[in-house]
């Protein structure tokens, strides 16, 4: 072992000892402050080199003569300048910002990589660097943006759903660093993910770049986790209202002169839940619901999850910008108060019933650019998937809210149904292969394929329909392959995009009966092309986008299975196609300005087939196709900086969601549960203390408009299930001292304790509060 490190110092030494000549420089921003991890590239060499955490940069080697040198990072302009070497006075590079302010939301350019096929699209990149100090998720923060809404059943770990201008679940795709969230299960989604761990959230609105070539209907969100080729510690822990736990530790190695880097991230949550709600109590003399509500406390919704994820690899090496293998664990365990999918709350709660599930995953990924020659581009990754879920409903006692229960209420049934104790276990391979070249400045093409193969088996100690369903595997392919040629004209002003993708489909599943005593084999084969457009323009201080796309997205294993519990198969479930057309305006005044402002209107409409909608039924719930449905709407933003202290922002969004089938009883009817109007305001001051301190103020307000939760048409007008019109208000403290070292926050949200309700009108959290206190350090 001495005899391999002595030969390695002995490599790096004699390296360095054969260096002739060495050209270094440092890149600056608007306030003479270093820009840590730019690109640089010397063109005439065609080297690449990344800054340091001061800005500084160097290549070695380097002869005598006349060098391009062009700079590029996320939000600022890139620029390119000619320089003379030897030099004759120390090179210092300024860069100019292209950010826009919004209450520590920043939305940024395109990432370096795919600058030139994403720049049409309509897409906004959020930095989250500044909320690493809050006490906010993935999914909290999504909802500050126009056209987002965030849809929660309860407390923390409660079933979720995001809608993106007029789609919603699946129809939108999330990734992690580009790999498809879903697959990763429910102890790793949007409402747990810390924002500690994120580096930045690209949203993608109407049309999806074609390296996210998952199936998306309409719309994307891409997590960025750090990459930052640097060693750190980050570590946090919270404590909030309802026995609320959220613990993060991140840290990783990275090792210059080699470029070997090594990372963990890992996260705990837990919440007891047990937050009041108002409920009809039955009547024990008369066995009536009462005729007012009852306030009490839910005791039997705790959720605790956990994540732990380590890789190993290099990162900055002539054979790859990253080049990593890693295995991620994680669990999670959730008890279930009442049915999820259960209208309102129900008269009687669930006492014991809970899920698990547990997930093994191993990664692979690959990213290098000017692979072989100049101009081509390379990213990859291969995933395997092992999970297991454990979903039990068991118990024959009969619980009330009061925390008492009959025994032996219903011995031949759970809490919600059919006793079951089913055990699913998953197996799931991702790939993805994506190859870019730029022809020249002004066109580039791309290629992509991506295959998601997953098998699904089971158990069930208590029902035959299960073990007969799940006995033998379930098998989905999908298989896309797509190829995208980007042109731009006038100087990168006018962008344009094009490109088609080719989806396969291959379904091999089995029909039970509902006693278990018959089966039958269902294979379905599909194929189809998707294509579209996109392009932009760029005016001084005005941006005009417009995209159009013909989207396919094929039905889910859980749509298309049920879960075994609550939610029943239905294999006959036909793929969703659409076709979405996005325009929108963007001005912004000058960045240089002390006072900024930045606006942006959206228009979208999206006529969807076969639209897979969720029917609630209680424990016979299920996925159903409606023929058609059309989705109208626009989306606002305003954000005005001043003095880069007081930051006022605004995000509005009307969305109107219609069944279009003639042949339909809920023609033109709204479709149910899915909010048409909403919108938020946030108010943020930011104040500079002596000896590097900022004490940051941050208020958030947030409006529902009134909508049906069932069709309509159904009932009169004194009988329409409504979810009513809320508003909240929430609060942010957070302290920030010796430069990001040692961070505070507090957080109270629901401030005036609004009863609040949401999917399926069940009943949200009141004022709640949480601290935060997180650790920082890097070299």
């Amino acid at each position: 072992m001495k005899t391999i490190i002595s030969l390695l110092f002995l490599i790096s030494f004699t390296s360095l000892s054969l260096a002739q000549s060495t050209l270094s420089g440092k890149l600056i921003d608007e306030n003479n402050e270093g820009v840590a991890f730019a690109t640089v590239h010397l063109k005439e060499v065609k080297k690449t080199t990344l800054t340091d955490v001061d800005g500084n940069f160097e290549f070695q080697n380097v002869k005598n003569g006349n060098y391009t040198l062009q700079v590029s990072f996320i939000g600022f302009e890139k620029k390119e300048q000619t320089i003379k070497y030897p030099l004759s006075k120390p090179l210092e590079i300024k860069l100019q910002s292209s950010t826009t302010r919004l209450d520590q939301v920043t939305i940024l350019g395109k990432s370096e990589a795919t600058l030139l096929r994403e720049e049409a699209y309509a897409v906004e990149v959020i930095e989250t660097e500044s909320f690493k100090n809050t006490t906010v998720d993935a999914s909290q923060l999504l909802g500050r943006i126009s056209g987002v809404n965030i849809r929660q059943d309860g407390g923390l770990g409660s079933n979720f759903s995001l809608s993106l201008n007029g789609l919603s679940g699946n129809r939108i795709r999330t990734f992690i660093d580009g790999v498809p969230m879903d697959y990763f299960g429910s102890s790793l989604t949007l409402n747990n993910f810390p924002v500690n761990l994120i580096e930045g959230i690209e949203v993608y609105k109407g049309a999806v770049p074609i390296h996210l070539s998952s199936d998306a209907l309409g719309g994307a969100v891409n997590i960025i986790t750090s990459k930052k080729p640097i060693s750190y510690v980050d570590a946090s822990y919270s404590y909030g209202s309802f026995n609320t736990h959220r613990a993060s530790v991140n840290t990783q190695f990275h090792h210059n002169a080699s470029g070997f880097t090594a990372r963990i991230k890992s996260f705990y949550n837990h919440s007891d839940n047990n937050f009041p709600i108002d409920v009809y109590l039955i009547n024990e003399e008369t066995g009536k619901l009462d005729d007012e509500t009852t306030e009490v406390q839910r005791f039997h919704d705790a959720y605790t999850s956990k994540m732990i994820w380590g890789e190993v690899g290099f990162v900055g090496k002539k054979f790859a910008d990253e080049l990593m293998v890693g295995v991620m664990y994680s669990d999670n365990y959730k008890e279930m108060q009442q049915n999820p999918y259960a209208d309102g709350t129900p008269a009687f709660p669930n006492g014991e019933a809970y899920m698990t599930e547990e997930k093994l995953i191993y990664n692979l990924t690959y990213h290098k650019k000017n692979l072989f020659f100049d101009g081509l581009n390379a990213n990859s990754y291969i995933v395997y998937v092992d999970s297991k879920t454990n979903t039990v409903d068991v118990s024959p006692h009969k619980y009330n809210w009061l925390g008492g229960y009959q025994e032996d209420y219903h011995i031949t049934t759970g809490e919600m149904g059919r006793k079951s104790d089913l055990y699913l276990y998953q197996e799931n391979l991702l790939g993805n292969f994506n190859a870019e070249y730029s022809l020249s400045n002004h066109h580039n093409v791309a290629v992509n394929y991506s295959l998601n193969n997953l098998s699904i088996k089971g158990e069930d100690k208590f029902q035959p329909q299960n073990n007969t369903q799940f006995a033998d595997p379930n098998d989905v392919v999908k298989q896309v392959l797509a190829a995208s040629y980007t042109y731009s004209v006038f100087d990168d002003r006018w962008n344009t995009i094009v490109f088609g993708k080719k989806y396969f489909y291959d379904l091999s599943a089995i029909e039970s009966s509902h006693d278990g005593t018959t089966k039958e084999d269902f294979i379905y084969k599909d194929d189809a092309n998707g294509y579209g457009i996109a392009s932009t323009f760029k005016l001084n201080k005005i941006q005009i986008k417009a995209s159009f796309e013909k989207a396919y997205r094929f039905p889910e294993s859980y749509e298309l299975f049920g879960d075994g519990l609550n939610v029943i198969p239905n294999q006959e479930l036909l793929p969703e196609e659409s076709e979405n057309l996005n325009v929108g305006v963007r001005f912004g005044t000058s960045p240089k300005k002390q006072s900024r402002l930045m606006m942006e209107v959206n228009g979208f409409v999206r006529n969807t087939i076969n639209y897979i909608r969720f029917e609630s039924r209680m424990t016979r719930s299920h996925y159903v196709n409606d023929k058609k449905v059309t989705a109208k709407g626009v989306d606002l933003s305003l954000n005005y900086l001043i003095k880069e202290q007081f930051n006022i922002g605004f995000a509005g969004t009307y969305q109107d969601l219609r069944n279009a089938d003639p042949a339909s009883a809920f023609y033109e009817d709204r479709v149910p549960n899915e909010p048409y109007l909403f919108g938020n305001l946030t108010l943020s001051y930011n104040h500079q203390l002596p000896r590097n301190q900022r004490l940051t103020v941050t208020t958030t307000s947030r409006y529902v408009h009134d909508f049906y939760y069932k069709w309509p048409t159904l009932g009169n007008s004194n009988t329409k299930t409504e979810i009513p019109s809320q508003l909240t208000h929430n609060i942010d403290i957070t302290y920030t001292l010796k430069e990001g070292k040692y961070n505070l926050s507090l957080l109270c949200s629901n401030i005036l304790d609004t009863k609040v309700y949401d999917n399926l009108n069940q009943q949200k959290p009141g004022r709640a509060f949480s601290f935060k206190a997180r650790y920082f350090i890097h070299n």
